[in-house]
């Protein structure tokens, strides 16, 4: 599976305080992925921007905070008004910086297009996208028949990820019991 060029890492959801820091809801789980001098890159949200929307790099000066919402200063953004300017920015980074992971691992991104069969390896359907909401991913499935399911990506679903073999497998139930 080609990476993707740009992955986000996380959003920025506001100013804080009158000293151009910002709030930022992390999405990435690499522990090393904000820390000061790292680059991170700001695209603006929204449909004027679009998803090619131009990319701001900014280095991360201090960071302080717990882990899922970090507050983060950025060198050259000194006040309230340019931390605003920030805000709702998706904050990527390229997608050839990602580490390699072991075998056992993968990326969600990796999970888009895999082929899903349900237990017993009958082929089900695609994985269309991958959906990531607060409380858990879920897995949109095509099939052929035209159905579109959402399964929620947990063990008891999807027992079985295969990313080398390209595919993942989906108890029968969450596939209206195919």
């Amino acid at each position: 599976m080609q990476r993707p060029d740009w992955v986000e890492v996380g959003r920025i959801a506001r100013a804080h305080g009158v000293r151009g820091e910002v709030r930022v809801v992390v999405v990435s789980d690499n522990p090393d992925r904000f820390v000061p001098g790292s680059i991170i890159h700001a695209r603006a949200r929204g449909e004027a921007a679009g998803e090619h929307g131009e990319r701001q790099p900014l280095e991360i000066l201090r960071i302080r905070g717990e882990a899922g919402f970090l507050i983060v200063a950025f060198r050259g953004v000194e006040d309230r008004p340019a931390a605003e300017a920030l805000r709702g920015a998706v904050l990527e980074v390229p997608g050839v910086v990602l580490p390699s992971l072991p075998d056992d691992e993968f990326y969600l991104f990796e999970l888009k297009g895999l082929e899903v069969r349900v237990e017993g390896g009958r082929a089900a359907g695609v994985v269309s996208r991958v959906l990531e909401y607060p409380s858990q991913e879920v897995l949109e499935v095509e099939t052929p028949e035209g159905p579109t399911f959402l399964v929620p990506f947990t063990h008891e679903a999807v027992p079985v990820v295969d990313v080398g073999a390209g595919f993942v497998v989906v108890a029968a139930e969450y596939l209206g019991s195919r």
